[in-house]
């Protein structure tokens, strides 16, 4: 062979091995679970991070599927979003049922649930797989929503070799049929900014892939096709929703914590990622217990207060420390208790315990310049040129267990680093919220059948 048929013929397998790679599909099919896998997700450049569990990734970090980079106008994005779920879900302790009165609430042959409260930011992304042969999406994963949804074509459409990446195509999948709840379980959700999402119950194959090469194959799952959704849920195919199914609502047994309980025990942990570390993992059952090991110390997970909102994790936060000074959240104040939330993204507390704090705070940082405040975030300042600037260290104090804040969680980096805020928002109905922002980096699980949550330091 010529030196220029062999460079020719090395060519033509370089070329074969990149249209493999191309168009291999990040999930497998086959009955069983789990599967041993044998391939690794492809990262974007610049992705980093720990390549382990079912992988988190911050939708505007370097790890993004959309390609996203944080910017000033991202951050006032993010915050007013975050602003409306708080103003829109967790305000609905004051009526029963977590929505306010609207288009929904209309007596008409379509009922309506409050299944999945404002999307918000929904600034963490999980990809799981639907469907055989499996179709893949990115999903907002929240622990305060219940029921899972992803977009979809109508069922009764024709399969299209998937024209929309983004839907769910029910007609292309073998394992897809209606849930046994059908007609009757038809779903419209409205919110108060005039956007909605509808449609069907679904039940079909969940495919759950870690980075440990092992996929979870959930078959007879119920989900919801959502046939419309009008309005601002970004980029994001629906949500993965692990919150608590209520049993007050028809559809509360439809939660994937409760569906997933016999291969799963209703325990998952996750950790989520800084914007710059970009990548996290959650985990589910016994794996859950291994990679995020017991401290020895937990908070039990209380009952959900009579006129709080339903399906959300209850714990109770006794205190809050800045520097030395150790600010007390009485009973009382905190009513109707606290929520962990990932949907959530700025910790939200009582006015009065959030004033103590932010006056520690501003007396902490009075050798720096303020800066304008970044919508709900009131106390900013400008570091440019302050390379060793110094923040205040925090500690929660939950029932039993004390947890130390990163850096990165107390304060939001509005423009660069030049422009810092205080990452704490006061809530005036006294509803005390620990959002994503003050999760990152630790290693968060919940234990369900033993009502308590672990938390530590973790490796994201």
């Amino acid at each position: 062979m010529s030196g220029s048929s062999a460079l020719m013929a090395i060519g033509h397998i370089f070329l074969f091995h990149i249209l493999f790679l191309s168009f291999s599909e990040p999930f497998g099919h086959g009955a069983g679970a789990p599967l041993v896998k044998t391939k690794s997700h492809a990262t974007p450049f610049l992705c980093s991070g720990p390549e382990k569990g079912l992988r988190v990734v911050h939708k505007y970090g370097p790890c993004s599927p959309f390609g996203l980079n944080k910017t000033a106008a991202t951050s006032s994005q993010i915050l007013i979003q975050d602003e409306r779920r708080v103003r829109l879900v967790y305000r609905s302790h004051e009526k029963r049922g977590g929505v306010g009165k609207g288009k929904g609430n209309r007596k008409d042959a379509r009922e309506t649930y409050p299944l999945n409260n404002a999307l918000g930011a929904g600034n963490f992304l999980v990809q799981v797989g639907f469907g055989t042969p499996v179709q893949t999406f990115h999903l907002t994963l929240d622990t305060g929503s219940f029921v899972t949804w992803v977009r979809c074509q109508p069922p009764t459409s024709r399969c299209q070799q998937r024209q929309k990446p983004l839907l769910f195509y029910p007609s292309c999948s073998t394992t897809s049929s209606n849930a046994s709840c059908w007609p009757s379980c038809k779903y419209e959700q409205w919110y108060k900014d005039h956007s909605n999402a509808a449609g069907n119950f679904l039940v079909d194959t969940l495919r759950i892939e870690d980075d440990d090469k092992v996929e979870y194959e959930i078959p007879e799952f119920v989900f919801l096709c959502a046939l419309t959704d009008n309005g601002d849920f970004g980029k994001a195919s629906g949500i993965l929703g692990l919150g608590l199914g209520s049993s007050s609502y028809k559809f509360g047994s439809y939660s994937p914590v409760s569906q997933t309980a016999t291969m799963f025990d209703k325990v998952f942990c996750h950790c989520l990622p800084t914007l710059e570390n970009s990548k996290g993992y959650v985990y589910f059952g016994e794996k859950a217990r291994e990679n995020c090991p017991f401290s020895g110390s937990y908070t039990p997970l209380l009952r959900k207060p009579s006129a709080g909102p339903t399906n959300f994790y209850y714990v109770n936060l006794i205190a809050i420390t800045i520097n030395q000074k150790r600010v007390p959240i009485s009973s009382g104040v905190s009513s109707p208790g606290t929520i962990l939330d990932s949907g959530t993204v700025i910790i939200r507390l009582p006015s009065s315990v959030y004033s103590v704090l932010r006056s520690e705070f501003q007396g902490w940082m009075t050798d720096y310049p303020r800066a304008p405040p970044d919508e709900l975030l009131d106390t900013c300042y400008n570091l440019e040129g302050y390379a060793n600037s110094e923040i205040p260290k925090m500690v929660l104090h939950f029932e039993n267990l004390d947890v130390n804040l990163d850096q990165t969680a107390i304060t939001w980096n509005a423009k660069g680093k030049s422009k810092v805020c205080w990452a704490f928002a006061a809530n005036e109905d006294g509803l005390t919220i620990i959002g994503n922002h003050q999760q990152q980096k630790l290693n968060i699980l919940y234990n369900i059948p033993d009502q308590r949550v672990e938390i530590g330091p973790g490796k994201c």
